[in-house]
């Protein structure tokens, strides 16, 4: 155990609720082994049940907070579609295509100018990005891109909390503006600079 760096391995814990849980649960352990390792098999039972129903309803209590974002999500609607459904829409406004030499590209180091940076890779027509904050990834998205138009949904790795943006690519390639929300929150602006 000397070779373990205890601040790496509870920091690389504290970031989600199973972790602090695993965390809880080595703590109480040590505890309990060391307050209790002379005593008889009765109380040492008895201080097992109260430590494990108390790491229980704390782990409970972890995950139902995790979820609550999730519960808040809007439920499908699995009512039978009509006969003469309409045909679905695009996500995408359509758009004419650009040509063949000015094609902009995602790919690269882009600033949201409030401390997140997103770097995007673009293959075709498919978006993939990594969101980072103070140099550690905090997040992560997936969309695509059509002409000038851009639509992601973005996921942020700490909580799960999860979005949808929809955007515009400037004309020279180096600003997006459009609208992010998550759930049924209040959409927010969304102005991400190229950086690179």
């Amino acid at each position: 155990m000397g070779n373990l760096d205890f601040p790496k391995v509870i920091a690389a814990a504290a970031v989600s609720p199973l972790g602090v849980l695993s965390l809880l649960v080595l703590v109480i352990a040590m505890i309990a082994l060391s307050f209790f390792r002379r005593s008889g098999d009765s109380i040492k039972l008895v201080v097992f049940g109260g430590l494990l129903l108390s790491a229980v309803g704390f782990g409970a209590a972890t995950m139902m907070a995790g979820q609550s974002s999730a519960a808040n999500a809007p439920k499908p609607d699995h009512t039978p579609a009509p006969e003469n459904a309409p045909t679905a829409q695009p996500l995408l406004p359509s758009s004419p295509a650009p040509s063949p030499g000015a094609a902009a590209s995602m790919t690269g180091l882009w600033s949201s100018g409030d401390g997140f940076s997103f770097r995007f890779a673009q293959t075709g027509q498919t978006l993939t990005y990594d969101t980072i904050e103070n140099g550690a990834r905090t997040g992560s998205g997936k969309g695509r891109i059509e002409g000038r138009h851009v639509a992601w949904h973005y996921v942020v790795d700490a909580d799960g909390q999860s979005g949808d943006c929809l955007g515009t690519l400037s004309g020279d390639g180096r600003m997006v503006t459009g609208q992010c929300a998550s759930g049924g929150g209040k959409p927010w602006d969304l102005n991400l600079r190229k950086q690179d």
